[in-house]
């Protein structure tokens, strides 16, 4: 028991860590609001006593998916070609879309399959590629603001909770609503161009180097050195930021080098430097490495905008059926 607690930090509990998990749940549904949308489409093909059972069973396998990513989380952000592939997936959807013939019905047959599966299963594997994809934001952001297991899970998977909930109400908008579809697709080709954008510049070799002799031993002071020898090309506070080559990621060599000695507790030293360096990449992997880096709020923004059109104007009731005799 006491191994599981050590595991999870739970060991080393304070009430601050309750604050840090509301904040999470807060970044989660922020970051997730682009989620909703993409998983409302793809489950709005099949038919209706089929939607909420897709999303759910979809949902457990996120949570699954999200608590085993916690624990690999450095090796799940260096996977920038899950966002590029994710990115072009939604740009293929919304591209489909919009080229599909006017006179098209949504059908079972509508819905992409996957691996010889029936349009149900199809859509819960399509369900959990699409949480994969957003996943590598949402870890990246929440091992940059805690180092404990336990309240990134909670927050993480409280915030998927309010996702699934999110999608299931906007699939009833897109009944209520005709014109939300279109505009909802316009939004998933903006979401995909964004994860299109935010390709690392380092996989083509376009990368800066710290002048010689650069140290830093916390997360801080790598993000200052990179903000003071090597600033962006182009850089809106809490917007975004345009780069023409990859930022240097952190090193752990440099940061223990920097790190004072601890004679009393060298473990715990090393403690603090992996923790402080895990914290640094994940900086790294959000905002310095992009080509463009757009913050979550500032997108959710324009997906906000773009679903305003599509509230223009509602669907037209049905005829009442007349009463006989």
């Amino acid at each position: 028991m006491d191994g599981i607690l050590h595991f999870l930090q739970l060991d080393s509990f304070v009430p601050g860590d309750l604050l840090v998990v509301l904040v999470l749940i807060v970044l989660e549904g922020l970051l997730s609001c682009d989620n909703a949308v993409v998983l409302a489409l793809l489950v709005k093909d099949l038919p209706p006593e089929q939607r909420g059972r897709a999303l759910r069973y979809g949902i457990i396998g996120a949570y699954v998916f999200r608590v085993a990513a916690l624990a690999l989380a450095t090796w799940i952000m260096s996977r920038w070609y899950l966002k590029v592939l994710g990115g072009a997936y939604l740009v293929y959807l919304a591209f489909a879309h919009f080229t599909k013939h006017q006179d098209d019905q949504p059908s079972e047959r509508a819905v992409r399959r996957f691996f010889g599966l029936g349009a149900f299963w199809s859509t819960v594997v399509a369900v959990e590629m699409t949480d994969i994809v957003f996943s590598v934001d949402s870890i990246a952001a929440a091992v940059a603001l805690s180092d404990k297991l336990w309240v990134l899970i909670l927050g993480g998977l409280l915030g998927i909770l309010a996702m699934r909930f999110a999608a299931q109400g906007f699939v009833r908008l897109l009944e209520l609503f005709p014109r939300l579809e279109t505009a909802a697709f316009i939004a998933v080709a903006v979401i995909g161009m964004k994860l299109l954008l935010e390709f690392p510049l380092d996989v083509v070799g376009r990368t800066r180097e710290f002048p010689p002799g650069t140290t830093y031993a916390t997360s801080a002071d790598y993000e200052h050195r990179l903000h003071t020898d090597l600033p962006a090309t182009l850089h809106v506070p809490h917007v975004l930021s345009i780069n023409l080559a990859s930022a240097p990621p952190p090193d752990r060599a440099v940061m223990a080098a920097a790190t004072p000695p601890d004679a009393a507790d060298p473990a715990a030293r090393e403690e603090k430097i992996d923790v402080e360096f895990r914290r640094a990449q994940s900086m790294w992997n959000l905002h310095y490495r992009p080509f463009i880096e757009i913050e979550g709020w500032a997108s959710s923004l324009v997906v906000l905008l773009i679903f305003i059109g599509g509230f223009m104007r509602r669907a037209p009731k049905p005829p009442a059926t007349p009463t006989p005799g």
